[in-house]
């Protein structure tokens, strides 16, 4: 059976270099991983060097500046580097006329996008709406929404953001 880690991080200034991600790969049975760009990090050269270095074990979700004029051209260019994905926050708007000109790229491009975020954002109708307009692109929510320990029953946003189970293009 392939064994896949979903939501890996690696780096040089923040999380441990690939190949201390390698080693525990190998250690428990792991086949291939996705390599997720960290916050705050829009340089996704060293992600992209790990999938060539070490071919077929991973791919890469990369993380650019959305609210930049250029970062659909940005965007662009990191899929041509072969990123398979984009990491973007529920309430990610594009600037100018065109909020969404960034979800029209990435899905424009056949790419995932891995969403990182807040319950809040989650749990919000502008990102249903959001979700529901783009049924071909599949939307990952990260962090299983982001529901804390404090959570609190009756749970309304979390089960709001459950709600979005019932998009076929969702995945938590």
């Amino acid at each position: 059976m392939l064994i896949v880690d979903t939501h890996c991080h690696a780096g040089h200034s923040w999380f441990e270099p690939v190949e201390i991600l390698l080693h525990q790969m190998n250690a428990n049975g792991v086949d291939k991983a996705v390599l997720i760009q960290h916050r705050g990090t829009y340089d996704n050269t060293y992600l992209l060097e790990c999938a060539q270095r070490f071919p077929g074990r991973f791919v890469v979700v990369a993380m650019l500046d959305h609210t930049q004029p250029d970062a659909p051209q940005t965007l662009e260019k990191w899929a041509s580097q072969g990123v398979v994905g984009v990491r973007l926050p529920p309430g990610a708007r594009s600037p100018g006329h065109d909020g969404l000109a960034i979800w029209r790229k990435a899905s424009e491009l056949g790419l995932i996008i891995s969403s990182q975020g807040g319950l809040d954002g989650f749990a919000s109708d502008e990102f249903n709406t959001l979700v529901g307009h783009f049924p071909e692109m599949p939307i990952i929510v990260e962090h299983l929404a982001a529901v804390g320990r404090d959570a609190k029953p009756p749970y309304t946003e979390f089960k709001k953001a459950m709600a979005l189970a019932n998009y076929p293009n969702t995945y938590l």
